[in-house]
């Protein structure tokens, strides 16, 4: 029905009459007037026109398009019939019909170019970008200030690769329309996608500011933090899009998450519990309480929860889930296999494998654990974080520092007048997984012992003096970074007077010379153990990802960096002198008290019986931040001396690398 279209007597009267019952509500009535008309000999192309759009307006889109189409078949060149087909079929979500029916020798008929942004809107959905952007393309130019079609463009462009040319339409849409937040998120998110991040970020947090109730830049601010690896901001944003819509328990758990990664394991069990309060049969709330449950060593917490979960109505995958961590936990590595198998794939996550490893290397199924490790490791490579391209970059700055230090660059260093007011802190360092933990346990006994479980205070404080900045430092940035050094400390322990600070961080034994310049004086414990227990070790550990850890995710980088950490270590301790006492693991595991007298007349403390027992004090300390949490809060784990030798075909090609320091430390293969 067009502008020039005439209506034989018999139509036109149909239609009228049509029209009447329909504004009354009788719509039956309507079409079976049209379709009596239709049946008469009437203008098939109106008829089936008024038919067609008479039934989509009841929903019966089937009968709709068919006579639509019989309209447009008609009548292929009236925009009205060919918009309401497309709209038709595009409800039934035949996108691609619908993109067919709204041509483009149609659409530019419409002088107001809707019809244009509906077929543009149709090529985008059927992945036809090239046409949609040449259609955006063409309304921007005529109507410059159409800001919608500006973002539809900039969407349209960056599904298509162009991501520079969707930040500049983009840009164009927000600056015409910046009170449209989906338009704002839209700009934010094509900035980080070109890698303007920090424009990303700063867009975003003029959103949470302009728009207080909305939750969506503060979510989207979270994920990309926490791809970033910033997770502490990314905690805050979190927590700020969840205290806007306390009710939106989707935010609450992806609060208890990012609360949990950080391991604020007291907050995260907080959220958990809310999500259950308010969605008690929640799977991955009550799946949340189960990690909380297993990382803070609450056994008894774990086994409860198996029942009260099933009563509260959880289903039987997470269930499962439970109550293989519970099994594992009672050492009933079966039970927990049998109901870890029940567990569908879909679940399938870093964790879920880690947790099999650990019971088919519990049950004796090696090669099993084996492949469950690598996969959960597999998994891990997929991170958002690219933690392989960080791995790299780490060992990359360990080997270029172990290269640049030399009596040489020694002798340069600028004298340090400056003194510190405040005892030296030890540092229990070693590489990962070499009985770090179970030491810190044991010395957390001591009365007069503070430890600090690797918290970032080197880290900290060498943002004030990195290391090329060691040589040549003032007094003052020393200080400085000192200061900031115990500041980290402070908000994290009480720093007590006559108390030792122990500063427990594995891979600080690759920071011996920021340790050398801001404490002259500290005393270093490097704990040992079996070099390809070590590394098998920390590769079949579900770590979080950081910089240093993302390199155990391979077992030949695993290897790397174990070689490149020890030679940094030896050469820089050649070279600075500072004061190390070494602890042997295997050692600890045969005679405890001799290996601790030992090291607590190093670090001129008073023999105490309260460091024999780890057990009691793992308990009490509650949060354990590493990997090892578990081990320390059971008896003397013995079974992880020698634990490689079950995995010995599939170390084969890292021993080459890890043979020197196994002759070096008295080991044997």
């Amino acid at each position: 029905m067009t502008a020039v279209s005439v209506l034989d007597d018999q139509t036109a009267a149909a239609i009228r009459e049509a029209i009447t019952a329909a504004r009354s509500g009788r719509i039956p009535e309507a079409v079976s007037i049209a379709e009596r008309a239709l049946a008469n000999g009437g203008d098939v192309a109106a008829l089936n026109a008024m038919i067609g759009t008479l039934h989509c307006q009841t929903g019966n889109l089937d009968a709709g398009i068919r006579h639509l189409q019989a309209a447009r078949q008609a009548r292929p060149s009236d925009p009205v019939v060919s918009s309401n087909l497309a709209t038709a079929l595009a409800q039934k979500g035949d996108f691609a019909g619908a993109l067919d029916a709204l041509s483009e020798d149609v659409a530019r008929t419409d002088p107001t170019m809707q019809l244009l942004r509906v077929r543009a809107f149709l090529a985008q959905q059927v992945g036809d970008y090239s046409a949609a952007i040449r259609t955006y393309e063409s309304i921007v130019a005529v109507a410059p200030e159409d800001w919608e079609s500006w973002n539809n463009l900039g969407n349209a462009r960056r599904l298509a690769g162009d991501i520079e040319g969707s930040v500049a339409a983009l840009e164009r849409a927000s600056d015409l329309n910046s009170a449209a937040p989906p338009i704002r998120l839209n700009y934010a998110t094509a900035l980080a996608a070109v890698g303007r991040v920090d424009d990303a970020e700063a867009q975003l947090r003029r959103m949470a500011e302009d728009f207080p109730q909305d939750t969506k830049s503060l979510r989207e601010l979270h994920a990309m933090l926490k791809e970033l690896g910033r997770e502490e901001p990314a905690l805050e944003a979190i927590e700020a899009a969840s205290k806007r819509d306390p009710a939106d328990i989707e935010l609450l758990l992806a609060l208890a998450s990012q609360r949990l990664n950080l391991l604020h394991t007291e907050a995260a069990e907080e959220a958990y519990r809310k999500a259950v309060e308010r969605e008690p049969g929640n799977s991955l709330a009550n799946l949340g309480l189960a990690v909380v449950f297993e990382l803070t060593n609450r056994t008894g917490d774990l086994s409860n929860l198996v029942n009260e979960a099933q009563k509260r109505g959880v289903g039987e995958d997470v269930l499962n889930f439970i109550r293989a961590f519970d099994y594992r936990r009672q050492k009933k590595f079966d039970e927990g296999l049998a109901a870890l198998e029940k567990v569908p794939d879909e679940l399938e996550t870093a964790r879920r494998c880690h947790l099999l490893g650990q019971l088919e290397e519990g049950a004796g199924h090696y090669d099993e654990a084996f492949a469950a490790y690598t996969r959960m490791n597999e998994i891990q490579r997929g991170d958002p974080t690219r933690p392989e391209e960080r791995a790299a970059a780490y060992r990359t700055v360990v080997g270029n520092q172990r290269e640049t230090i030399s009596a040489k660059w020694l002798k340069g260093w600028r004298e340090d007048a400056s003194k510190c007011d405040r005892p030296s802190p030890a540092f229990l360092v070693g590489f990962p997984r070499s009985g770090t933990t179970l030491l810190d346990t044991m010395l957390m006994g001591h009365p007069n012992v503070e430890v600090l479980e690797e918290e970032p205070t080197l880290l900290k404080a060498s943002k004030i003096l990195p290391f090329d900045a060691l040589a040549d430092a003032s007094d003052q940035r020393i200080e400085e970074a000192r200061n900031e050094y115990f500041k980290v400390a402070g908000e994290r322990t009480p720093l007590a007077p006559g108390k030792l600070l122990i500063d427990k961080n594995p891979l600080s034994m690759n920071a011996l010379p920021t340790i050398r310049r801001l404490f002259p004086e500290a005393r270093i414990i490097l704990a040992l153990r079996h070099p390809c227990d070590v590394v098998f070790s920390c590769y079949a550990t579900n770590f979080k990802l950081n910089d240093g850890m993302s390199n155990f995710l391979g077992l030949d980088t695993a290897a790397e960096l174990y070689d490149l950490s020890f030679s940094y270590f030896e050469k820089a301790q050649g070279l600075l002198g500072l004061s190390v006492h070494k602890v042997v693991y295997e050692n600890v595991v045969g005679d405890r008290e001799i290996e601790l007298r030992s090291l607590l007349d190093f670090l001129g403390l008073e023999w105490s019986d309260d460091v024999l027992d780890h057990e009691l004090t793992a308990l009490s300390r509650g949060r354990i931040k590493t990997a090892s949490y578990a081990q320390v809060a059971q008896p003397i784990y013995s079974q992880a001396a020698g634990r490689w030798t079950n995995f010995r075909e599939h170390l084969e090609p890292v021993l080459p690398v890890l043979e020197p320091w196994l002759a070096k430390f008295g080991y044997s293969l």
